[in-house]
């Protein structure tokens, strides 16, 4: 059973629509439906809320861990005693090694449903041997808001000689800046909100993408990678951003420089088989 699929079947069984899980989890009902046709899987903070509104561990909720069998039915436990203790010595042994060979058969199959799982958790490994942010030059010392050039940042993307059959097919930039004041609005209000934020999908060609920021007023930039195995097939969303770009400020809050962070080993959620392509990787469950 995939993530996806354990997801809808848990949902269901609190019957709950998508759109009444989106609204739990803070989320689109679409996004509901990408999770559970396997398009893409949730955000560790995501994961770590279905599982609290489950009632499962997160390795339960992704099948690494195995749950706590029912109870047996307390009948049913007092008449096959009953039953064992009627048997003569030969029957009895009969009995007890066809259950034990059915309990192992059905640990076989479970054993072997563990180590079906779509996904585990990996972190502190590079699966990038080249991660490049560059940026346009433009001219410093303005306040937020008050940019008048544009900004352009170039990433570059390879994977690993490992995941050479893997390629770059998205990225998808979270950028935060700060709201003028309001007063500077002829027709502004006061708000409680300080900053906007919006998120924009960049086109990849052969593991590059740009993206520009228009009269750049001291933005943040956060920009997370999808990889997808040539062909089709399963997608590897990365919890953490590969790219960053903060502003740096000074006294006054004047923006005096950018500093951009590159992340060639971002935290996942990995397809199992990826085990077998890099060796001695460190992950957590």
């Amino acid at each position: 059973m995939t993530l996806g699929q354990r997801i809808q079947e848990l949902r269901k069984g609190l019957d709950l629509s998508q759109e009444e899980l989106g609204e739990k989890m803070g989320i689109s009902r679409q996004a509901i439906s990408k999770w559970e046709a396997d398009q893409t899987i949730p955000d560790l903070d995501k994961l770590i809320a279905l599982s609290r509104l489950f009632g499962l561990t997160i390795g339960q909720l992704l099948g690494v861990e195995q749950p706590l069998p029912p109870p047996a039915a307390p009948k049913s436990s007092r008449r096959l005693r009953l039953l064992l203790a009627g048997m003569g010595t030969l029957v009895l042994a009969l009995t007890v090694a066809v259950a034990v060979l059915g309990v192992q058969v059905w640990n076989m199959k479970r054993q072997s449903s563990i180590d079906d799982l779509l996904y585990i958790y990996l972190s502190g490994q590079d699966l990038f041997q080249r991660a490049e942010c560059t940026y346009s030059n433009i001219a410093m010392d303005f306040l937020p808001t008050k940019g008048t050039e544009d900004l352009t940042l170039d990433f570059t993307l390879e994977p690993v000689k490992q995941l050479k059959d893997w390629t770059v097919i998205g990225l998808t930039a979270e950028i935060t800046g700060e709201n003028p004041p309001w007063w500077l609005d002829p027709e502004g209000q006061p708000t409680d909100s300080t900053t906007w934020q919006r998120t924009e999908e960049l086109p990849v060609s052969r593991g590059h993408a740009s993206l520009t920021l228009p009269s750049y007023g001291g933005e943040s930039v956060s920009v997370r990678v999808t990889l997808q195995k040539k062909g089709g097939g399963q997608i590897i969303e990365f919890l953490d951003p590969v790219f960053t770009l903060s502003p740096e400020t000074d006294a006054s809050g004047a923006v005096t420089g950018l500093l951009v962070t590159e992340n060639a080993a971002p935290a996942a959620a990995i397809p199992r088989f990826f085990f077998s392509l890099l060796p001695d990787l460190q992950f957590e469950p």
